[in-house]
């Protein structure tokens, strides 16, 4: 059967794929010895999630799912104003950067590149493919749980490059919180793009200041907090994009 036909099998397959080459690259490149993400990032390309950018839109051309996974134009520029909280928590972050002083130029760009390559690779599986496959069978409710719940549970397999499984959980929680209230603002906007540049920015900004326990907590619980109350509206019905307009059909 065509598998534009069947968009929830054919995104669970493709996000099989992702995993298998995030993490089995990714495994390959540090050859099997437990290695900290942030020295990885800081230190070299990581292989693993640049395979992935390459793969991804290769699939996504393949499927003719450009506008289905969210790579266009937001359908109402207002909605944009939807991304003022996670702008201001990301100007805090710029802050704290700004404070600490610039690091190495060659560390700057690595941490650039593969925070932004990380950026595209996880917005396009996650809040691009599967999102599309979860809301056309489950409705938008259910997708942004699905997706938000699949995105943390992956981070816990940064354990077999990491070795710390522990630190893997942790980084799983923050990684589901990120996930709900970013799959909300895809299902508002109706677009990935300014999702691709705020995953890349938070990622990037995190590595070079190495903020972590209070300040990067309390900034996703806000908007985790954020996310909840947009979602509310979609709790009763279930949202499908027929051309540029919002559908809601109730079940």
């Amino acid at each position: 059967m065509n598998a534009l036909r069947k968009p929830w099998p054919t995104s669970l397959v493709i996000f099989t794929i992702w995993v298998i080459i995030v993490v089995g690259v990714g495994l390959l490149q540090v050859e099997g010895q437990p290695t900290q993400l942030e020295k990885l990032i800081k230190s070299r390309i990581a292989l693993g999630v640049l395979v992935a950018v390459i793969f991804l839109p290769g699939v996504i051309t393949y499927l003719k799912w450009w506008t289905q996974v969210g790579l266009k134009n937001p359908d109402n520029l207002q909605d944009l104003r939807l991304l003022l909280p996670p702008a201001l928590a990301l100007l805090i972050l710029l802050l704290i950067f700004l404070s600490t002083g610039l690091p190495p130029t060659r560390m700057l760009m690595l941490v650039i590149i593969n925070t932004l390559m990380v950026g595209i690779s996880e917005e396009l599986m996650f809040r691009g493919i599967l999102f599309h496959g979860a809301s056309s069978s489950f409705g938008t409710w259910r997708a942004v749980w699905i997706t938000a719940i699949l995105f943390g549970s992956v981070h816990i397999l940064n354990g077999l490059i990491t070795g710390d499984f522990r630190a893997s959980e942790v980084q799983a929680l923050f990684a589901g919180m990120f996930g709900v209230w970013t799959a909300v603002l895809r299902a508002r906007l109706d677009t990935i793009i300014p999702l691709i540049v705020i995953h890349w920015l938070w990622d990037c900004l995190i590595f070079l200041t190495g903020s972590s326990g209070g300040v990067v907590f309390s900034l996703a619980l806000v908007l985790f907090i954020y996310g909840l109350w947009l979602l509310r509206k979609y709790r009763h019905g279930k949202v499908n994009l027929q051309g540029n307009r919002f559908q809601f059909d109730q079940r």
